[in-house]
C-alpha cells in the first residue's frame, strides 16, 4: 500500500516560519526543514525550488497579513495621523513578527517579480495614497525605510536606556520630519 502524502506547501512555510521564530533565519536549511517535517530534504524540492524561493514565500504570506492589518487600521483616516498609523502599524507587527523582520533585511536576495517584493508593493501602494497634503504625495520608500531602520534599533540594544515612551517618541518625530520635508 502506498502511503499517502499529507504534507503542502502551506505546511512547508508553517515549518519553515517555526525554524526562523526559534533559531533564526540562518537555520532555514534543506536538511532542518527536512528533519522539522519528518522527510527526507529532497522532498522540499516538490514545493520549492530553493531557500530564496522559501523565504520570499514565507514573506510574502506575512505581507499580506500585514498589508490586510493595514487596511483595516486605516479605514477613513487621511493625512498627518493616518501616516503616523500606517507607520506604527508597520514598526508594531515587525516588532512582533521576528520572521518578517529578519526575511525583510534580506530584500536584496529576492528577484524583483518575486512573491515578496509584489506584496510588499502592495504595503507601499497604499502608503502612497496616504497625503498630508493634495498635491504632495509622500515618499513611502523613506517612510518605510525609516520604520524598518527603527525596528532595527528596537531590535538592538544601541538604546536600551531608553524607556518605551522615550522610543516612541523619538520615532514619532523623526515620522512627521520625514512628512515634512516631502
Amino acid at each position: 500500500m502506498v502511503k499517502k502524502r499529507t504534507l503542502d506547501l502551506s505546511k512547508v512555510l508553517a515549518a519553515t516560519s517555526e525554524l526562523i521564530d526559534k533559531q533564526g533565519i540562518a537555520a532555514v536549511t534543506f536538511p532542518n526543514l527536512a528533519k522539522k517535517l519528518g522527510i527526507r530534504f529532497q522532498s522540499l524540492y516538490h514545493y520549492i525550488d530553493n531557500r530564496t524561493q522559501l523565504l520570499s514565500l514565507v514573506g510574502a504570506n506575512r505581507i499580506k497579513a500585514l498589508n490586510e492589518n493595514l487596511k483595516e487600521n486605516l479605514v477613513g483616516m487621511s493625512g498627518q495621523e493616518a501616516i503616523l498609523k500606517f507607520c506604527d502599524l508597520i514598526r508594531d507587527y515587525l516588532l512582533e513578527d521576528s520572521a518578517l523582520a529578519a526575511i525583510l533585511y534580506h530584500l536584496n536576495e529576492y528577484e524583483r517579480d518575486a512573491e515578496i517584493n509584489i506584496e510588499l508593493l502592495k504595503v507601499i501602494e497604499l502608503g502612497t495614497k496616504l497625503k498630508s497634503d493634495e498635491d504632495e504625495p509622500i515618499s513611502v520608500h523613506a517612510l518605510v525605510g525609516a520604520v524598518l531602520g527603527y525596528v532595527f534599533f528596537d531590535r538592538s540594544a544601541i538604546f536600551s536606556g531608553e524607556s518605551k515612551e522615550e522610543r516612541n517618541s523619538n520615532y514619532h518625530q523623526m515620522i512627521l520630519r520625514l512628512i515634512e520635508t516631502v
